[in-house]
């Protein structure tokens, strides 16, 4: 009779222990916030912030989540050939949805691993060519743009504690192409 109530206590155990052993879990909510650097516009970084509710368990393997993103980066370009000289500034608006697979084929409370794809919308200022003026030449005029938004990425978190941590992307984003910054989970 111990022997079976030291075997039932260590399955309870074991079961008990195999729910808190994943970061991200069914009915969990994230929340990243960082800065990103590459994509269009170059090196400047971006501002961006995202968040997800796990959704659907697939078993042993992992977890499939729900949510969204929202960026924003400013960047400027400088020409300067002969006696041309002038620099235009950019700013670029993302917004849209993401959906996010966590990888749970090792037990871990301290590290998630996921990959995931987004869609929305990005709006962005672009330059075009106005009409030709005889003193100045043709003249540039800055137009704001809207157009499909598309993300696909790799990442994990690094959990400090049970609800902040560190997160890092890679991917390719319109915005960004390496994102990092800190966690929190709920």
């Amino acid at each position: 009779m111990r022997k079976l109530t030291l075997a039932l206590f260590a399955i309870l155990m074991m079961a008990v222990g195999a729910q808190a052993q994943h970061v991200f879990n069914k009915g969990d909510m994230g929340i990243n916030a960082g800065i990103g650097v590459g994509g269009l516009g170059g090196f400047y970084p971006s501002i961006e912030a995202s968040f997800e509710v796990g959704v659907i368990p697939t078993g042993d393997i992992g977890l499939v989540s729900f949510g969204g993103v929202a960026g924003w980066k400013y960047s400027k370009q400088t020409y300067d050939w002969y006696y041309y000289d002038e620099t235009k500034h950019y700013n670029q608006f993302i917004v849209g949805a993401r959906g996010v697979w966590h990888l749970h084929t090792f037990d871990s409370d301290k590290y998630d691993v996921y990959g995931g794809v987004g869609v929305g919308l990005r709006l962005y200022g672009d330059y075009d060519y106005s009409d030709w003026d005889e003193q100045n030449g043709y003249t540039w005029k800055k137009d704001t743009k809207a157009a499909v938004y598309e993300e696909i990425f790799v990442g994990g978190r690094m959990m400090l504690n049970p609800g902040f941590g560190l997160f890092a992307e890679v991917g390719y984003s319109r915005i960004s192409n390496v994102r990092f910054g800190l966690t929190f989970t709920m």
